[in-house]
């Protein structure tokens, strides 16, 4: 076998390695995972070349192997060498899962742990990661709510003062009110875009498979890939899972609708003229200066029992929570608690 050929064979396992201790987090820099395209291995004396690959075969492809299997479904070293050059090209990798899979491998449940089929897969110096919407906003919702309790306590020490005390500090005041009512707004509004991202999340998942959508009438096909909120809250459960979970009337929607879409509207369509048939008898304004503590936490309550119960009809009654719905699970009842 010619030098160059032995040294193809090794800087491929090489290349092939490093994405699986990229995948795993094991790098500091991009420089030692870009190290298999600086070593210069043609130039290697011939008995080390010839070390080189008979390492490869008796040790490192098996390594590769064992890996490949563990972590993914048809995976080879050669997928994982064509990997590398993409990474390489970016230093990263940021693409759906449904492209990762078509062009690389599947994925395995073990290592996908609940990420959703809509998740975008992520390959950096943090390791394999995944992202999708739910996640993002959950988190908004959580950090929103610990803004918000960090306002109020900071608030509290000004209600045995003076209001002659209190103005003294009106600066450190007006700031403080300012960061209160600003995560109040980005509760609500974290709170809404999480329950239309979960609910377009399960209609993409469920349509993604074929023999789920043939049956279908148009309506519902049309209604799977857009529409209103209230109904995709109604009638999305009933498509999905082939029984109806509740109606307009029934909690946690009934309250979703009245308590938490109205003052979502009156933040992303903030306009003077005034509608009050939409929003009971109050125009949008009032809406928008009535959003305070209270209804934030109430919003994060209630958009808590909307997931939660959507989550338990569709999927598994005994499968866990993501971590995503289980962190905010656990803030919402924190939060709720220090009331």
């Amino acid at each position: 076998m010619a030098r160059a050929d032995e040294a193809a064979i090794i800087r491929q396992a090489n290349r092939a390695s490093a994405v699986g201790r990229l995948l795993l987090g094991e790098f500091k820099n991009w420089s030692q995972f870009l190290s298999p395209e600086t070593d210069y291995l043609e130039f290697l004396p011939r008995r080390a070349l010839k070390a080189g690959k008979t390492d490869v075969k008796r040790h490192l492809s098996k390594e590769i192997q064992i890996f490949c299997r563990q972590n993914f479904v048809g995976m080879n070293i050669q997928d994982l060498d064509r990997m590398y050059e993409e990474i390489k090209a970016r230093r990263g990798l940021e693409i759906p899962l449904s492209e990762f899979e078509k062009r690389f491998a599947k994925v395995r449940d073990r290592v996908l742990c609940g990420q959703p089929r809509h998740c975008t897969v992520v390959i950096s110096l943090w390791g394999l990661q995944f992202k999708y919407p739910e996640h993002m906003l959950a988190g908004d919702v959580v950090e929103s709510l610990k803004l918000l309790a960090q306002a109020e306590s900071a608030l509290k020490r000004y209600e045995v003062k003076s209001f002659q005390g209190i103005i003294r500090e009106r600066d450190e005041v007006s700031s403080t009110i300012r960061l209160e009512t600003f995560s109040c707004r980005a509760c609500i509004l974290s709170c809404f875009n999480l329950i239309e991202a979960f609910l377009n999340g399960l209609a993409w998942d469920f349509s993604q498979a074929p023999e789920n959508i043939t049956n279908l009438s148009e309506k519902k096909k049309k209604l799977l890939q857009d529409g209103a909120i209230r109904d995709k809250l109604i009638k999305y459960p009933e498509i999905i899972s082939g029984k109806a979970l509740w109606t307009e009337n029934s909690e946690p929607v009934k309250s979703f609708m009245e308590q938490v879409k109205p003052f979502r509207d009156s933040l992303v369509h903030a306009s003077p003229f005034s509608t009050p048939e939409r929003y009971g008898g109050v125009d949008k304004l009032e809406h928008l200066y009535r959003i305070d503590i209270g209804k934030a936490r109430q919003a994060a309550r209630v958009s808590v029992e909307v997931i939660e119960k959507l989550f338990r009809h569709i999927r598994d009654p005994d499968v866990a929570f993501p971590d995503w719905l289980q962190d905010l699970v656990d803030a919402v009842g924190e939060h709720s608690a220090s009331l």
